[in-house]
């Protein structure tokens, strides 16, 4: 009893100390942040504080080239100017200094003497071949007739010397090693370092600016100062007569036919390589600074009445660039630690309510992402309304000289409609609170604040009312309804003359565009995200719960029994996912496509096998496991063949997790009696175990499912206990261990289990004037017609 007491004991310590660790793995993550994250963070931070700080352009007119400038415009401010002028002769003067690419092909030198050495030792080669038929020494000469022979055969196999009497020469001297190192030597002098180029045009074009040689063979470059050492082809050949005395294995004329012979040998080795030249040019100009004119605060720039000519629009385009800061360092850096405290509470909040680490940091992402997204929609909005005047005029519609109206077409709830969506109604929330704060931080007006909180709080209750992607549209449209309520409040509580009710209508149309145009970008932002961030949504869900899909299609015609209880485990693990607060449509669609793996081999599985023979009758119990296992392997193939989502592929291998196949374990034990032990592990399935609740659901629906198949007379009390036993089962297989589901999950799960099964074997009052429990003695023709 000590010994059981001390188990227990030691199980709990364990226990305890793994929830110790995940509680204290969770409120340390933020010490777990990398550099590179907190690198990202703080540029996410400035990034949002510069576009929440913005900046307040100078008025310049448009002026045309030549017009007459009817005002003086003097510099605010100290700038600087690029000298494009000077910028382009600067960087022409430095083109012209960078140096020319010649490729050295130092390849070409080892050929040429690879071949020269080859030659003369295939002609050796030969000679001795000929010397052995005649059984001569080697200091006597080959006769006439041999010579002959030895001739007519270097002829067919070294073409290249059959040339004028090089070959008669060569064969005289037995193409001894003296003469091959001589030739060689020639050759390799006149090919040396710098290398041969073909002709001297490109060093002369090139002379000036420097050459660098790159060694084809180590790609190293080496500059060249004297590029004078450089021979053309010509001067190559030349080198090689001047080198004539180092020919001494002949003479005469047997030397000069063997130099023009060899003159054939020498080839450039050496190209100027244009496109080379061109990329380094680009990479060098690329890095030259440009030319600045400066120009100091309060200079006059252009003066009433004189004529705009290249330098003064020069001018002007520059400080319509610049503009002046609208607030000063102090206050951008305010902003600066409001941007940073919010995107850090939102990491907080992540921390809290997100418990796998890598989920909660693409969702920080996306969230961040889809942040940027809304305030640079807002900020090029806040643009068109500052180029108001211009837009008013080219569409000749004076309503649109209010700034404000183009603050109200902003879709600032297409961000609330896409984190409702992809990751949940808290985060929405948190994030709609953000955004509005930052919303109001720009515009610098509370009643844009009040608008942005309004339109995306409306979004996340009406899109978490939808599950289709065309109802997003239908959702848009009501947000746009939202937002003309919100701007009617907001004009009645500013008006102080009186409400305008032209100025409402202009507004309110601009609101609700402002909610269509959201609903539209989310729609064509979604997939894309949710391809980007592997999310899975209840409208993706949805579609896949729909029982047309050519997969399950397949299932209910391939494998009947197989889609029957795929279909009544949905029903089971969807009341037992909405009993604990999981996803149910997650847990049914999971239980849908849990067994498409069975569609490889339907026979072999038993509620396939409803007229005919088990062929399990006829295999080893270990072949049988064996074909009932792979069913997950094909599955996962399935699901990876059809591009099934990642939550709803990975229930496939969890829904058996490591269970064991009973019926052919205890088979192959009893088939081996007591002389033979049975591997367990042989029998198992290859999991993993469940790593989400959901997963445990779906696995608890399954053998519930098949469970209440082998019931006689199913009444409350026996569908309890058999859940009860299955579970207490699974619980003893340890194969909850992976995932967050509790004891008290558990017990909801029976319940709803009992409910659902109870429903599915009530009892119904006789049919009058038939009995169906009585056994037909005789049996009707099958050909009979029912009357």
């Amino acid at each position: 009893m000590a010994d059981k007491s001390s188990g227990k004991s030691h199980k709990r310590s364990r226990l305890a100390k793994t929830f110790l660790r995940r509680a204290m793995g969770r409120r340390s993550l933020l010490a777990h942040l990398s550099f590179v994250e907190i690198l990202m963070g703080v540029g996410l931070a400035l990034l949002i504080a510069w576009l929440l700080a913005g900046f307040q352009f100078q008025s310049i007119p448009d002026y045309e080239l030549g017009a007459i400038a009817d005002r003086d415009i003097k510099a605010p401010r100290d700038f600087t100017l690029i000298d494009e002028v000077a910028t382009l002769q600067r960087k022409e003067e430095i083109r012209k200094e960078v140096p020319a690419v010649f490729y050295l092909n130092l390849i070409v030198n080892n050929r040429i003497e690879a071949e020269l050495r080859s030659a003369f030792a295939e002609a050796r080669r030969a000679i001795a071949q000929e010397r052995e038929t005649l059984r001569l020494s080697d200091n006597r000469d080959l006769p006439s007739a041999a010579r002959q022979r030895v001739l007519v055969h270097l002829r067919g196999i070294l073409p290249r010397f059959d040339r004028s009497r090089v070959l008669e020469i060569c064969l005289v001297h037995s193409f001894s090693p003296e003469l091959e190192n001589q030739m060689v030597r020639l050759v390799r002098e006149s090919l040396r370092h710098p290398g041969v180029v073909l002709t001297r045009d490109s060093l002369l074009r090139n002379q000036e600016r420097g050459i660098i040689l790159r060694d084809v063979i180590t790609g190293q470059d080496e500059p060249l100062v004297d590029w004078m050492s450089i021979r053309d082809l010509g001067q190559a050949r030349d080198l090689l007569r001047q080198n004539q005395f180092e020919l001494t294995a002949v003479s005469g004329q047997d030397k000069r036919e063997i130099l023009d012979f060899l003159d054939s040998w020498i080839v450039p080795n050496l190209e100027y390589h244009e496109a080379e030249t061109r990329d380094l040019e680009a990479m060098v100009i690329e890095q030259v600074d440009p030319v600045f004119i400066q120009i100091k605060k309060g200079r006059s720039l252009v003066r009433a009445g004189d004529a705009i000519e290249e330098r003064e629009m020069a001018l002007m385009d520059r400080l319509k660039s610049l503009g002046r800061p609208r607030r000063l360092v102090a206050q951008f850096v305010g902003i600066l630690l409001i941007v940073m405290f919010y995107l850090f509470a939102i990491w907080q909040f992540f921390v809290a309510s997100r418990k796998r680490q890598r989920e909660f940091r693409s969702h920080y992402v996306l969230l961040a992402l889809v942040l940027l997204l809304s305030l640079v929609l807002m900020k090029i909005f806040m643009a068109l309304g500052d180029a108001r005047d211009v837009i008013a005029g080219s569409l000749g519609m004076e309503s649109l000289l209010e700034p404000m109206i183009f603050h109200f077409l902003a879709p600032l709830a297409i961000g609330s409609i896409l984190i409702v969506l992809l990751v949940d109604v808290q985060i929405s929330v948190v994030y709609s609170l953000v955004l509005a704060v930052f919303v109001g931080l720009m515009t610098a007006e509370l009643s844009m604040f009040i608008y942005a909180l309004t339109g995306s709080l409306s979004a996340i209750y009406l899109m978490g009312q939808y599950r289709e992607r065309a109802a997003l549209i239908k959702g848009g449209l009501l947000v746009g309804v939202v937002n003309v309520m919100t701007i009617l409040s907001i004009m009645l509580y500013i008006s102080e003359i009186g409400f305008n009710w032209g100025s409402f209508l202009v507004n309110a149309s601009a609101g609700l565009l402002s909610g269509i145009f959201s609903a539209m970008l989310a729609s064509l932002l979604l997939p894309i995200l949710e391809l980007l961030f592997e999310i899975t949504t209840d409208i993706k869900l949805l579609e896949l719960s729909n029982l047309d899909n050519p997969i399950l299609r397949r299932l209910a015609v391939e494998a009947a029994g197989t889609y029957h209880h795929s279909i009544l485990v949905g029903m089971f693990a969807e009341a037992g996912a909405e009993a604990v607060g999981a996803n149910a449509l997650l847990v049914r669609v999971g239980a849908y496509y849990h067994d498409i793996g069975k569609l490889k081999k339907p026979e072999y599985y038993v509620e396939n096998q409803i007229y005919a023979w088990n062929k399990h009758d006829d295999l080893s119990p270990s072949m049988s496991s064996l074909i009932l296992s792979n069913h997950v392997k094909d599955g996962l193939a399935i699901a990876q063949e059809i591009k099934l989502v990642r939550e709803v592929r990975d229930l496939i291998p969890q829904h058996h997790g490591t269970r064991l196949m009973t019926y052919f374990y205890q088979k192959a034990k009893d088939a081996a009696g007591k002389d033979r032990e049975v591997n367990e592990e042989d029998f198992r399935y290859e999991g993993p175990k469940p790593q989400t609740k959901a997963a445990a659901i779906l696995m608890l629906a399954d053998q519930v499912e098949a469970a209440a198949r082998t019931l006689q007379d199913p009444n409350p009390s026996q569908i309890r206990s058999m859940i009860r036993r299955l579970i207490q089962s699974t619980i003893q297989d340890r194969q909850f261990e992976e995932c967050d589901i509790t004891m008290r999950d558990l017990d909801k799960i029976t319940r709803a289990f009992e409910r659902v099964l109870s429903g599915m074997h009530h009892h119904r009052i006789p049919y009058p004037g038939f009995d169906f429990n009585r056994q037909v003695e005789e049996k009707q023709a099958e050909n009979q017609r029912i009357q």
